[in-house]
């Protein structure tokens, strides 16, 4: 008798999502290609995109701070933004392995952008955190495998995670101004490296970063989730920072991407047959190890010589 009853209301379910989608398609049609929607169809996008957010301040018709659950962020309409850093991979598995195995309350808040045109929410603040959550997520949802280690459970048993409720500050109609100067005074904690908040071309980004993570993944170990990096290892903001200066002082561009490669593997050799006599045996046995010298040496002295 008790199945019996599930159909009926499972289709009242459907039919109720079903309704709501095509409200938020009817609505936002006309607005398919503005930067800006009305202020009035705000709520409507909120529902379909985020069916357990509860507005709990407004700051005005186009700004407020919003209660949602976990589980309903980590979809794939919410995306870095562009102009932010993509997030450190040698941070965020700390960052989720301190979420899950502290067991508190996400006493946090991300900031959030929608992007009517691309139709996504783009993260202005909490890309690193938003990336430790999908970390957790994508290791929970795995089928429990008893010959593997389940750092952060398996079987989609964390649901006492997702269905937590995260402070979320979602901005819409926002200009691009705005939400440089919102990203430069919420990371004034940070410093984080001028090719994110200048008004650079993808150009330069794209070739940065795919050098970032190309060293990332060949010398993982030299990459720390450190602000001050012991000597022989870095971060990724710092490695950043040192490849937008080598860019402009050799000038680099897409035609020559591959010149910034060659520079720093040629500086990493030379550095490797000329190891600063302070550097101790430990550092040198692992740089030995992972070929990897040239962190041996700060930014601003790796600027001075490359």
């Amino acid at each position: 008798m008790f199945k019996k009853q599930k159909l009926p209301i499972l289709l009242e379910i459907i039919e109720d999502q079903d309704v709501e989608a095509e409200q938020y398609t009817e609505m936002r049609r006309p607005y398919t290609n503005c930067e800006f929607i009305p202020s009035n169809i705000i709520p409507i996008v909120m529902k379909h995109f985020f069916n357990s957010s509860e507005l709990l301040m407004s700051f005005n018709e186009n700004h407020g701070i919003y209660k949602i659950m976990v589980g309903d962020l980590l979809v794939s309409f919410i995306k870095n933004w562009e102009y932010n850093r993509p997030p450190d991979m040698a941070r965020c598995p700390d960052i989720a392995r301190y979420i899950y195995n502290s067991k508190k309350p996400l006493d946090t808040m991300i900031h959030l952008s929608f992007n009517n045109i691309k139709e996504v929410f783009e993260v202005i603040d909490g890309i690193h955190r938003i990336t430790a959550l999908k970390l957790i997520k994508e290791q929970n949802s795995k089928p429990l495998d008893l010959l593997e280690t389940h750092v952060f459970g398996s079987g989609n048993d964390a649901q006492w995670l997702f269905n937590q409720y995260m402070l979320v500050n979602i901005r819409f109609n926002a200009s691009l101004g705005d939400l440089i100067e919102t990203f430069k005074n919420l990371n004034k904690s940070q410093v984080v490296p001028e090719l994110y908040i200048r008004d650079h071309g993808k150009e330069k980004r794209i070739i940065i970063d795919s050098i970032a993570n190309e060293w990332f993944v060949k010398y993982k170990k030299h990459f720390s989730s450190s602000n001050n990096p012991i000597t022989g290892n870095t971060n990724r903001n710092k490695f950043v920072e040192l490849l937008d200066k080598l860019y402009d002082k050799h000038h680099i561009d897409d035609s020559n991407a591959d010149e910034l490669k060659t520079i720093l593997n040629e500086a990493n050799d030379a550095i490797s047959r000329a190891i600063p006599i302070r550097v101790t045996t430990d550092t040198r046995l692992k740089c030995k190890e992972s070929g990897c010298y040239l962190f041996l040496y700060k930014n601003d002295v790796l600027q001075r010589m490359i």
